[in-house]
């Protein structure tokens, strides 16, 4: 049972072209994940803008509500609060 060169080069041959079918296969597999990779990445940005957005607007709504739960508090208060110091300021100084 003698293993002929011819033999051995026929299955390096074959391996080569085996190893270069799956790395073309592969090549392909790795492009289209990269693809994907870049559309997910715009969408995730997009994502993080309209997430900061929404935090800012939660943030905002929590410091309403704030000034909703304080005693005499809120915004017509805010309103009558600014009146009143321009009326209390004309009574003293007359302007």
């Amino acid at each position: 049972m003698a293993v002929d060169i011819k033999d051995v080069e026929q299955v390096a041959q074959e391996l080569q072209q085996k190893f270069d079918d799956f790395k073309a296969k592969n090549d392909k597999r790795v492009d289209a994940i990269e693809q994907e990779k870049g559309k997910l990445a715009g969408q995730v940005e997009t994502l993080n803008g309209k997430l900061s957005e929404l935090e800012n607007l939660k943030s905002d709504l929590e410091k309403e509500l704030l000034e909703l739960k304080r005693p005499a508090g809120g915004v017509q208060n805010k309103l009558a609060t600014e009146h009143k110091e321009a009326f209390v300021g004309f009574l003293r100084k007359g302007r």
